[in-house]
């Protein structure tokens, strides 16, 4: 089977730490053109059926924990810093 997902909502990181947590039950090929990423997914055991949903589900979840993590890193790592800083020698 092949899937194409667009490059304009999905980076590359989220597509490979998404196929990264599908890699024990599929093996994913991905390849790109100029617009999409193309995902050719083959189950490793006649009995893993790959469901679409629940991977799309997941790639959009890793999409927005990127987005999250580039809009508050720096204060995430503040507040760490602050909450940790009485344990510094």
């Amino acid at each position: 089977m092949e899937y194409k997902f667009s490059k304009t909502v999905f980076s590359k990181e989220c597509i490979l730490k998404t196929v990264y947590l599908w890699q024990e039950k599929f093996t994913i090929k991905i390849l790109e053109d100029g617009f999409n990423y193309l995902l050719e997914i083959t189950p490793k055991n006649s009995g893993n059926i790959f469901d679409i949903n629940t991977f799309t589900k997941e790639l959009e979840e890793q999409e927005l924990r990127e987005k999250l993590n580039l809009q508050f890193g720096s204060l995430r790592d503040s507040i760490y810093k602050k909450a940790f800083e009485h344990f510094e020698g």
